[in-house]
């Protein structure tokens, strides 16, 4: 474990319900049902919590000068730590800082609800910049280009692999109980091929479901862990890697040389080697996404993760269990659902995980397809956030104690 992260446990998390619109509801509210219910699923009050991370969309317009000081006054006590930072790298932080002892407890929130829009894609996917307006260069549009720039270099394979990769999440999705596409699939790679194009080669169901919904996390001290209800979890490793513009120029597969060289330190660091990984949590934006991703955190060798997604490791009873909640693709993606990767991380590490097998409550799993989606006896996990279409990312390795 990195001596720099091992102070801290993940004790507490929660997520609302999602949903296509959850309107006249705020971000801001959504934000706060969720850290109360994180809280309460960590056994803690909010008077304990001295750091806060938070990214809300709607009221408060934008990050306040001093984030920190407008959630202390809703909190009813000074806090010593936090920003605007969500996801992955908000939780190194917290556990870093929480290591250090310069803070307590820390709560990374996230709520996102979209006002009502006539047009048909999200609004934070249009990028008003003058690299990019101009060639209507949406999100997906540069996940297209990448897509196809893959395939021009590993082969047409790749292309049948992204929809195998994109069936078998929304998969998970559809038995996941209050997911987007709870209850339809199941889905197959042809039907993913098949489905209505929206950037060439990328299809519908290549492609995450947008909605609105909130989610959170507490992270606190290991003495304090000790006493808090479930089951603690370790942060062993992470890194983050940023050094190409996000969504703003032309996407390209070489930006970086060697870019996966700070997991491969991370992980060399902390002793530990993708054998020891159970489940893993990538983040599916898009289905080329997740062949990158296999590669860049050194899953498989670059032009591989054509074969490796074919071999079916991510499949509930593969090598590597992937986006087993259904991911973005197929259970919520909200705008900044960073966190959605690390709360299925820990809930799959607690064995709470809802599915159709009729005892999941109680931790019983049949861990067969289609019914089930716990991992068997899952004690780490691999859970990452992304860069730009290109170039960069987070991870944390996380452990159940």
């Amino acid at each position: 474990m990195s001596v720099f992260l091992d102070g801290a446990r993940i004790v507490g998390v929660h997520t609302t319900a999602v949903g296509r619109s959850l309107h006249p509801r705020t971000g801001f509210s959504l934000a706060l049902e969720s850290l109360l219910g994180a809280l309460d699923d960590a056994g803690m009050t909010i008077g304990e919590v001295d750091c806060v991370y938070a990214s809300t969309s709607g009221w408060p317009a934008g990050s306040p000068p001093f984030p920190e000081a407008f959630w202390a006054k809703q909190i009813g006590r000074p806090l010593r730590w936090g920003g605007s930072m969500f996801g992955i790298p908000a939780v190194l932080d917290a556990a870093a800082a929480i290591t250090a002892g310069l803070i307590d407890t820390a709560a990374v929130v996230v709520g996102n609800c979209r006002v009502p829009d006539a047009g048909a894609t999200a609004v934070w996917t249009r990028p008003e910049h003058e690299f990019t307006a101009w060639s209507g260069s949406f999100t997906s549009v540069q996940y297209g280009l990448a897509a196809q720039r893959y395939i021009h270099e590993y082969g047409d394979k790749a292309l049948h692999a992204m929809g195998r990769a994109s069936a078998t999440i929304r998969n998970y999705g559809s038995i996941h109980p209050g997911a987007i596409y709870e209850g339809r699939g199941p889905f197959t790679a042809a039907d993913v091929l098949a489905s209505r194009p929206i950037a060439s080669p990328l299809t519908l169901l290549m492609c995450s479901a947008v909605n609105d919904g909130g989610h959170a996390l507490i992270m606190t001290r290991t003495d304090r862990a000790a006493d808090t209800p479930k089951a603690p979890i370790s942060v062993l490793a992470g890194a983050n890697q940023r050094p190409y513009p996000s969504y703003f120029e032309a996407p390209v597969l070489d930006a970086v040389p060697n870019e996966g060289a700070f997991v491969t330190e991370a992980m060399r660091r902390a002793g530990i080697t993708h054998q020891d990984i159970d489940v893993v949590q990538l983040y599916d934006h898009f289905a080329i996404g997740v062949l990158m991703e296999f590669e860049m955190y050194g899953f498989c060798k670059p032009g591989e993760a054509a074969d490796f997604v074919e071999s079916g490791v991510m499949e509930l009873n593969g090598r590597y269990p992937t986006c087993t909640d259904g991911g973005l693709q197929s259970y919520s993606h909200n705008g900044k659902p960073s966190l959605y990767r690390v709360i299925e991380g820990v809930r799959q590490l607690r064995n709470e995980v809802p599915d159709r097998c009729p005892n999941w409550a109680d931790g019983e799993h049949s861990h067969t397809d289609g019914v089930c989606r716990a991992v068997r006896d899952a004690r780490t996990a691999f859970v990452t956030n992304p860069g730009p279409p290109t170039g960069g990312g987070a991870f944390a390795v996380l452990r159940r104690s």
